[in-house]
Parts: structure tokens; C-alpha cells; sequence
């Protein structure tokens, strides 16, 4: 029994001493290695240094190539390390570079954004001063015509229609200010019917205090009708039968005053023009008061031309290379000529014609030209002038005469911005009947003449 524990004991105790055993082997093996290491490298020693005394010049040799690749790898070492710190100074410059690029679009934008913002306050104010200086001046009539016209309210007008009335008559510009400004002053309602004196350069306070009071004593008026073709001499002389005013005051009137209507700005002077205004008496049936102030007359006479040519009118002129004195003028001429629109688009093609080819047709020829000359011009003129009477009959003057023979009306001016296509010189017509006849030559225009029984058959 203890003879089996001894050796049981002593199997037990194996693996330990076993591992014990290992690791001395380990140590003896690493020791014996360092030993024969070292003896390796002594011997090595012992050999370098016997070869080196029997090889002391090729050996030298060799220690200097060794010294050179060790200074080249040195160098290596040293380069590659300087090219390491110039590439990270370069990327840290890349980088610095772009936070001051991403520094510089942002100040730029915050620029930008700055300048579109003073631009845009500064343009509120400028609109503002402007909204404020035009309100202003509409309120207090600055820089406004004094003269003062009759201004008629009828029965039950709002305020909205009385502003309406003001701006036709030109005493204000801007209903929608009047309106509010009425408004606010609590004078709606307040406004009496009749006639009451104005003036554009009123305020509106004395307008609504006017308008405010009792009327002038109501006015007749008369209803006037103006044929087309009527000369301004026999307009003005109707104006005065009717009792409206005087008609050598509305002559003088109408000719030397202007209203601030855009076609004035057109209206020429001319030392040859014997009536500025003949042409602008528009033929239509007006209403006006008895003994009405001629300001007044003319102004509403002004008006109605304004009205009847359109900008369509004026862009055909244009078109045709013709100013609006050119255009009445030729259209007074038609409208002495003819009476029927046909006809007057075929006589307006002739003088077109004729004006288009001066060097063989250097005349218009038109008798109406004559008529005026002996009719109107000459009673009329205070110191005789034959260079007016020759630039106004087209018989001895080129081209067309300064101004106007009479007042055309939208028939003749139509015809003359749009005539029919034709190459016709000539025309005459039967004084008779009324008939037409119209020539490209010559010929065939003194043979029309006897059609329309003007000259005799020679045949006959």
C-alpha cells in the first residue's frame, strides 16, 4: 500500500518537474546560442582583422563605398524628410488658401446683399419723395395755369363724377387724389349743382369751398354745328351769331393760346402761316354757353381734336413720313376737293403722287388753294404779303401751302393716311353732277375735261 502511494506520488509530481525541465532547456539553449553568437562573431573578428592586414588597400576601398552609402541613405533621409515638410507646407497653404477664398465669397456675398438692400431703400425713398412731391403739387395747383373757366355741375353728381368734370376741364389732373382728399376733409355730399368759377391753379381747399357755395346763376347755352370744310373765319362768325363770344376775339384767341393738349406741341408757327389754327377747328356740333368767355371756347374746341385723332393717326404718319401740320393740311385740300370718302381717297392718291415725283410734277395745282388765297388771305391780311399769298396757292408755290384751307374732318383725314393705290396725275370733276374723272397722262386728262363739260370739243 505505501510502496503504490510512493510511486503514485511521484507520477503526480511529473508534469511539474517535466515543465521545470522545459524551461531550463529553453534557458540553456538561449545561453548556449549567445555563446556560439559571440564565438561566431569573435571568429568573424579574428577573420576581418587577418584580412584586413593581408587586404589593406582594397579593404580600404571598401570601408569608403560603405562610408558613401551610408551618407547617401543619410542624405535619402534627410531629402525625404525636407520633401515631407515642403509637402505638408503645401497642403497647409492649399488649406489656408481656401479658408480665405470661403472668407472672401462670403464678404463678397454679405456686399452684394448690402448693396442690393441700400439700392432698394434708396429707390423706396426716391419713390416716395417723388409720390410725395406729385401729391403735393396736384393739392396745392403748383405750377398751374391761372386762367379761370365755368365749370358746370349738373344735378345729383357724386364726388367721383365732379373729380371726373374738374379733369376734362383741366382745373385738376388726378381724380383719385381729389376723391380721397375730398374724403377726408368730409366734404362728400356737400357739393352744389350749377356753374361755378375755377381755375387749375387752386388748391384743392378753395376747389371744395367753391364747389361749396352757391352756383352762378344758371347759364343758357346753344348747340352749334360745324360742317366739315368750314373755314375758321366762317366758325368764328358762327360762335358770334350764336351769342357765344366775339369772333375776331376767338380768332386771336385760338390762335396764340395753348391748352397743354399734346397735338399743340405739333402746331407750328410760320411767318407764311397766315391762320396757326386753321385745320384745328375739329367739324362737329359743340354746346356752349351764351357770352362764354373765347378762353373757354377755344379750349373745348382744342379738346375735341385731341380726342377725334388717335395715336393709330398718329403712328400712321409716321409711317408715311408725315408731320400732323402735313397731314391736316393735305387733308383741308381733299376735303375742298371732294365730298363722297371714295372720291376722296382717289384725289388724295393724286396729290401723294404728285408730292412723291416733285421733279415732273412740282405743282399740286388744287384750286381750293386759289380760293383761299382770294377769299380769306387777302380781305384779311393787315400788311399785304405775296409770299404768302404764292406759298399758299398751289398754282405758284411747290409742295404743300403752310397751313390748312379750312377744317378737315375724319373722312378726308383717313383719306389722306390712306389713300387708294393708283398712278393717277390728273383729276377734274363735272361742277354739275358732281362725277369724278381721273388721268395718268395728259391726254387723258384734257380729254376728261371735256367729259366733265370744263372745256369745249374741239371736234365740235
Amino acid at each position: 500500500m505505501d510502496e503504490k502511494k510512493d510511486n503514485v506520488t511521484e507520477f503526480a509530481d511529473t508534469p511539474e518537474e517535466d515543465k521545470e525541465t522545459e524551461k531550463t532547456s529553453e534557458v540553456a539553449d538561449r545561453s548556449s546560442a549567445d555563446t556560439s553568437a559571440a564565438d561566431t562573431s569573435v571568429a568573424d573578428t579574428s577573420v576581418a582583422d587577418t584580412s584586413a592586414d593581408n587586404k589593406s588597400a582594397p579593404d580600404n576601398e571598401t570601408d569608403d563605398s560603405v562610408a558613401e552609402d551610408d551618407e547617401d541613405i543619410y542624405d535619402d533621409e534627410e531629402g525625404n524628410g525636407e520633401e515631407d515638410e515642403e509637402a505638408e507646407a503645401a497642403r497647409l497653404e492649399i488649406k489656408e488658401k481656401r479658408r480665405k477664398d470661403k472668407r472672401k465669397k462670403k464678404t463678397h456675398g454679405r456686399l452684394i446683399f448690402a448693396l442690393i438692400m441700400v439700392t432698394l431703400v434708396i429707390s423706396l425713398a426716391v419713390l416716395g419723395a417723388v409720390a410725395v412731391i406729385t401729391v403735393s403739387s396736384e393739392i396745392l395747383g403748383m405750377g398751374r395755369s391761372d386762367t379761370e373757366f365755368s365749370v358746370e355741375i349738373p344735378e345729383n353728381s357724386g364726388t367721383e363724377a365732379i373729380a371726373n368734370i374738374l379733369q376734362s376741364e383741366g382745373i385738376i389732373e388726378r381724380p383719385v387724389i381729389f376723391r380721397i382728399y375730398s374724403k377726408l376733409k368730409g366734404a362728400d355730399g356737400t357739393y352744389i349743382a350749377g356753374s361755378h368759377k375755377l381755375n387749375p391753379n387752386m388748391t384743392y381747399g378753395d376747389i371744395i369751398e367753391a364747389l361749396q357755395k352757391d352756383a352762378i346763376n344758371p347759364r343758357e347755352f346753344v348747340n352749334i354745328t360745324f360742317p366739315e370744310g368750314i373755314r375758321l373765319i366762317d366758325a368764328a362768325q358762327k360762335l358770334e351769331d350764336a351769342g357765344v363770344c366775339d369772333a375776331d376775339e376767338f380768332i386771336r384767341v385760338f390762335n396764340s393760346t395753348t391748352f397743354g393738349f399734346d397735338f399743340e406741341k405739333q402746331v407750328k408757327s410760320s411767318s407764311k402761316k397766315f391762320y396757326k389754327m386753321e385745320g384745328y377747328f375739329f367739324p362737329d356740333t359743340y354746346q356752349f354757353y351764351l357770352e362764354e368767355d373765347p378762353k373757354n371756347v377755344a379750349k373745348k374746341v382744342c379738346k375735341n381734336f385731341e380726342y377725334k385723332v388717335t395715336p393709330d393717326m398718329y403712328g400712321r404718319m409716321e409711317d408715311l413720313g408725315m408731320t400732323l401740320d402735313e397731314t391736316i393740311t393735305l387733308a383741308s385740300i381733299v376735303q375742298a376737293e371732294a365730298s363722297s370718302s371714295i372720291d376722296m381717297k382717289l384725289v388724295s392718291s393724286v396729290f401723294h403722287n404728285r408730292l412723291n415725283n416733285p421733279d415732273q410734277f412740282p405743282l399740286l395745282q388744287s384750286d381750293p388753294t386759289t380760293n383761299y388765297v382770294e377769299a380769306v388771305i387777302k380781305p384779311n391780311l393787315e400788311i399785304y404779303s405775296q409770299s404768302m399769298c404764292d406759298a399758299y396757292d398751289t398754282y405758284k408755290g411747290g409742295g404743300l401751302p403752310p397751313g390748312a384751307i379750312c377744317n378737315p374732318g375724319i373722312e378726308a383725314i383717313q383719306a389722306v393716311l390712306y389713300p387708294r393705290e393708283t398712278d393717277y396725275y390728273y383729276f377734274c370733276s363735272d361742277l354739275d353732277t358732281g362725277e369724278f374723272f381721273f388721268a395718268t397722262t395728259l391726254d387723258e386728262h384734257e380729254a376728261n375735261l371735256v367729259k366733265a363739260h370744263l372745256v369745249a370739243d374741239p371736234d365740235e
